[in-house]
């Protein structure tokens, strides 16, 4: 018996997972403790560039997904795997083939019928289009929208607040309460998240890259970036870039 067919055998009910190929936009994936495809929608197919599921099923994320994707996701799986649920996860994830784009992903684990875990299964939901259809971010998608379209540029949450008609203490608790995290937050890993597409695949400079997404100078990226990757832009480079 193959590892697909193992999976399935111990997998208790229909999750319902071909429901996800009537919604646009809506990537949905189910992974083993392994991190192998066992299932995935057509949206999410289609993003890896493939029309068949045994093109991508057993599997795993590197197999497809730029090694400094790749790594991310796997270090989220790994918190799925021992139990946690992530929700609403602003993360970069490809859309299409080689062109990454910004996803909120959730991730829930797998039990089987003896309450062991046995996978996880995802949904991914490009942010734009999600911010059209759920309200909370839709009421914050002037703001939103601005850290996309300025995010190199000097903003302020008083600034983001008044794009949005709501207080500054309003816009934070809402914005809290939507993305788990501080305006300020989401600014500092939009920019970098940003920081990090430059330095795989452009050769600009790292003070560069710096100016560009909207940090005052190399040193103070480079804190930013150790803080938030665990190593210095430059290793990031080296690590990930192909040659």
């Amino acid at each position: 018996m193959n590892p697909i067919e193992q999976f399935y055998e111990q997998l208790g009910a229909e999750h319902g997972e071909s429901l996800f190929n009537a919604l646009p936009g809506v990537h949905f994936f189910v992974k083993d403790l392994a991190g192998r495809y066992m299932r995935v929608n057509q949206a999410l197919l289609a993003a890896y560039g493939f029309t068949k599921p045994e093109e991508v099923l057993g599997r795993p994320d590197h197999d497809f997904v730029p090694h400094h994707l790749a790594d991310n996701y796997v270090k989220d799986d790994h918190l799925v795997l021992a139990g946690q649920t992530i929700r609403n996860r602003v993360e970069l994830v490809l859309r299409h083939r080689g062109c990454p784009d910004w996803f909120i992903t959730t991730k829930i684990p797998l039990y089987d019928r003896k309450g062991n875990i046995i996978g996880l299964a995802g949904v991914a939901r490009h942010l734009r289009e999600a911010a059209e259809a759920l309200a909370p971010y839709s009421r914050l998608r002037n703001a939103l929208e601005h850290i996309r379209q300025h995010y190199a540029q000097r903003i302020s949450v008083a600034q983001l607040a008044e794009l949005v008609n709501m207080s500054t203490r309003q816009f934070e608790r809402e914005f809290q309460d939507t993305f788990h995290m501080s305006p300020t937050e989401y600014l500092r890993q939009f920019r970098l998240g940003e920081a990090v597409e430059r330095l795989i695949n452009t050769d600009a400079t790292i003070s560069a890259i710096a100016l560009d997404t909207g940090f005052s100078d190399h040193s103070h990226f480079s804190r930013e970036f150790c803080r938030h990757y665990g190593m210095s832009p430059g290793a990031y480079r080296r690590k990930y870039r192909a040659p």
